[in-house]
């Protein structure tokens, strides 16, 4: 049975920033994008087995520290260490993603959907950003 979540109405002050969430974050992201245990068959022969490691999110982290994704991105926005240290944890939270795609422990639809979302990947070839106006001049032949 799931936990309950209980919901006060008396308002809590959100998390204080302290530097040492820098090195927290950085530890909870950097994690072995993947094991390999060893498996005992009936035959005697042995088969290794390779199981994806659960991929770090910022959600996760916010939840460990008992606060919200919004608090952390407030923090990105005004420390810059703390800011430096999540494009840190990003990058490995990607080199995670990427790793388990190839080797093909992530479905390719979830691997596909949450590299556009967490690491803004995007489909073919990017459209310019602004194209530039199409001026026509016509003039009177003389």
């Amino acid at each position: 049975m799931p936990a309950k979540i209980r919901l006060s109405a008396a308002k809590t002050p959100p998390l204080k920033y302290h530097p040492e969430f820098c090195e927290r974050l950085l530890k909870f992201f950097d994690v072995a994008p993947f094991t390999v245990t060893e498996v005992m068959k009936r035959d005697g022969s042995v088969s290794l087995v390779e199981t994806a490691a659960e991929l770090p999110t910022f959600a996760a982290f916010a939840k460990l520290l008992g606060t919200t994704c919004s608090v952390l991105d407030a923090w990105e926005k005004k420390y810059p260490a703390f800011r430096q240290a999540a494009q840190k944890a990003r990058d490995l939270q990607g080199n995670i993603l990427i790793q388990n795609s190839l080797r093909g422990n992530y479905s390719s639809s979830f691997a596909v959907f949450t590299a556009k979302n967490i690491l803004g990947w995007k489909d073919g070839k990017e459209e310019p950003a602004s194209a530039a106006p199409l001026v026509v001049r016509w003039e009177e032949g003389k």
